[in-house]
């Protein structure tokens, strides 16, 4: 059974690692500065951005390497800035930003609903890095490198680790759409596969979007997502006598205003009752749209 559902909030964008032969590339390109998508994590974990400054030997005529100083924030889908931060970063090291949303409390014991379990709350957010220090180029903040990751507030290992979007693979302009095809995500009864779009520019993005399952069966929709919104639409998994749940997506950008490289797309897999993420897939291919 397919369930789906979209719902505007804040920004796009995309991950997409492309390989060529016959060029170099860094194992690791980032945007600069890093920019991320969305993801979601609920009360009972902890959301962590690491912002790192490479070590790097002075250019002929360049700027000395750093310190660097930066904003680091999380903001919401609504576009609203939940925790900021500001850092300074000297060559060769990094720093990490926490971020632990506020808890629901239950009501009284005694009340209407006391014996009830509060349910989760999903807290959807995307990592924003803004260096401070731009006057000279390439700036003190050059080669920013960073990563979000979420851990469950018990200090264990990270449940989800998210790396910006690879800038090599961006096209369009604009006047043409582009497809961003996304890899199949396993999951369960009882979970829930997300599609996160969010637009990074100023102008308006069109979104069509599709969810695709092993069978081939399709089920999708269309958004239209200003500049620092983002919407997100939800497969969940409700038939208790279906296994496993290979689902997919196919995102189409376009808009006049829309550059490819203004949106970013991520895919996320989650508990559908307790909102916690288990795995996340970049966009793996852009292609043009067939016009």
């Amino acid at each position: 059974m397919l369930r789906s559902a979209v719902r505007v909030a804040s920004t796009v964008m995309v991950l997409l690692p492309l390989f060529g032969a016959g060029a170099a590339h860094a194992f690791n390109p980032q945007p600069d500065p890093p920019g991320f998508g969305m993801f979601g994590i609920t009360e009972v974990q902890r959301a962590h951005l690491h912002v790192a400054l490479p070590a790097v030997q002075k250019t002929r005529g360049g700027f000395p390497p750093g310190p660097c100083r930066v904003d680091a924030s999380f903001v919401d889908e609504a576009g609203m800035t939940v925790a900021s931060e500001t850092h300074t970063i000297m060559p060769g090291e990094t720093a990490t930003m926490i971020f632990t949303p506020a808890r629901e409390v239950p009501p009284p014991s005694g009340e209407i609903g006391a014996a009830a379990l509060v349910p989760a709350v999903r807290h959807q957010l995307r990592a924003v890095v803004m260096p401070l220090d731009r006057a000279l180029p390439p700036g003190p903040c050059k080669g920013l490198v960073a990563t979000v990751q979420v851990d469950n507030q018990q200090g264990g290992a990270p449940t989800l680790t998210l790396s910006p979007r690879d800038p090599s693979s961006l096209n369009g302009d604009g006047r043409t759409a582009v497809v961003h095809l996304f890899g199949p995500l396993a999951i369960g009864f009882g979970h829930t596969a997300r599609l996160n779009a969010v637009n990074t520019g100023d102008g308006i993005c069109m979104v069509t979007w599709t969810f695709v399952d092993e069978t081939g069966a399709r089920t999708g929709g269309v958004a239209t997502v200003r500049g620092g919104e983002a919407v997100h639409a939800d497969f969940a998994h409700t038939d208790a006598t279906r296994g496993v749940a290979r689902i997919r997506a196919e995102v189409m950008t376009s808009g006049k205003a829309c550059p490819s490289d203004s949106t970013i797309g991520t895919l996320e897999g989650f508990d559908s009752a307790l909102g916690h993420s288990h795995s996340i897939v970049p966009a793996q291919l852009i292609v043009p749209a067939v016009q």
